[in-house]
């Protein structure tokens, strides 16, 4: 992935600077496919590939399953996201220092602490996830989450509290914040080798149960 990537406009076209007056006022207007990368852009590389990384002047997100297993007292969402961000860099994953877990807590949804993305979900391997952020919260991915970040395909259960849309998920104890091994408490969980809704929220597990998470770059 090319972290200035991006496909041109539609039609294929690369355009050149646009400019709209108003009032009196000459404005920059970004351009998908001129090669600058501005305004709500994450990458621009001047073509129509969707395969080299951007699409629609939006950069690919990858997502991954965890290789490890943790038991639900992770210490808490921050400790979700660094456990995260070191797999992806000991993998040797690019831009390792942005992924987040997809985890939820009564308090915080994970659809409120991570990037909604216009650009496509993708596993390590290419494989696309979701063509984006709407696609991967409607309940019905293009391709498992089942491949950890070192390209081994994971199908096991990862702890998420969250349902497919990204909200936290209603009932959910999410093993008290995800700082427990109470039994008095129980967490969300989704399975990793399915497609539907349940990739995400399945049935509650456990606390003491030793389950992957999902990562995703940001």
């Amino acid at each position: 992935m090319t972290t200035g990537g991006a496909e041109s406009g539609e039609g294929g076209e690369t355009g050149s600077t646009d400019e709209v007056t108003t009032s009196g006022t000459t404005m920059h207007v970004p351009v998908c496919g001129d090669g600058v990368v501005e305004g709500d852009e994450t990458c621009d590389d001047m073509n129509d590939v969707p395969d080299d990384g951007c699409k629609s002047c939006a950069r690919d997100s990858v997502v991954f399953i965890t290789s490890e297993r943790y038991r639900g007292d992770i210490n808490g969402l921050a400790g979700a996201d660094q456990r995260c961000r070191m797999l992806a860099a000991l993998a040797g994953l690019q831009r390792f220092d942005t992924f987040r877990a997809w985890l939820s807590t009564a308090e915080v949804a994970a659809a409120n602490r991570l990037l909604q993305s216009e650009g496509r979900y993708v596993l390590v391997n290419g494989l696309v996830v979701a063509e984006n952020w709407e696609g991967l919260v409607s309940g019905t991915l293009l391709h498992p989450i089942d491949v950890d970040e070192t390209y081994q395909t994971q199908d096991y259960v990862a702890w998420t509290g969250t349902t497919h849309e990204g909200h936290s998920a209603f009932g959910s104890e999410f093993c008290n914040g995800w700082t427990t091994l109470s039994p008095e408490f129980m967490g969300g969980s989704g399975l990793s080798s399915v497609v539907d809704e349940t990739w995400s929220f399945f049935e509650d597990a456990g606390c003491a149960q030793d389950l992957h998470l999902y990562c995703i770059e940001q």
